[in-house]
């Protein structure tokens, strides 16, 4: 009897120390999430203060015209400030692909807005009069390694 009792002993000391372990493992595992989450929310901050500084350039342009932003309008065709604001434009999209393949990374985009993103990052990295946009405004290793890895159109 008494090596029953040992034995019931040792079983609740042991379920104490899995319930303890697995409390230090649940709270790893938020304080994890929160971190991710925090990073995210700061990148976030970030991307929004350059997309600002970025919008706010364009008022130097003056009034946007719908033909300066739509692909209606071949480059070619297009006046001085017309391509300047296109320009701004494409550095405003930039930051938010970039922003958009780090919130992917933090395992925050759902797969359905990912595809919709990398179709934005393929269309922009397509436009070949454009590509000196991506070359001097993209500073993000992890999206250039991921464009990297796209067909360049622009070299065909």
């Amino acid at each position: 009897m008494n090596m029953r009792k040992v034995n019931l002993d040792t079983w609740i000391q042991l379920l104490g120390m899995l319930s303890v372990v697995a409390s230090l493992i649940f709270v790893g595992l938020e304080m994890q999430q929160t971190q991710r989450i925090t990073l995210a929310n700061q990148q976030q901050a970030r991307t929004e203060l350059n997309s600002n500084r970025l919008l706010t350039e364009l008022e130097l342009f003056g009034e946007i015209g719908a033909e300066a932003i739509t692909s209606g309008l071949e480059w070619s065709d297009m006046t001085m400030q017309q391509k300047a604001i296109r320009q701004q434009i494409q550095r405003w999209y930039w930051a938010l692909l970039e922003n958009n393949l780090f919130q992917h990374e933090m395992g925050l985009l759902s797969d359905d807005l990912w595809n919709q993103v990398d179709r934005y990052i393929r269309g922009r990295y397509s436009e070949c009069y454009l590509r000196d946009i991506y070359d001097t405004s993209v500073a993000y290793k992890p999206l250039r390694d991921y464009v990297s890895l796209l067909p360049d159109e622009c070299s065909e």
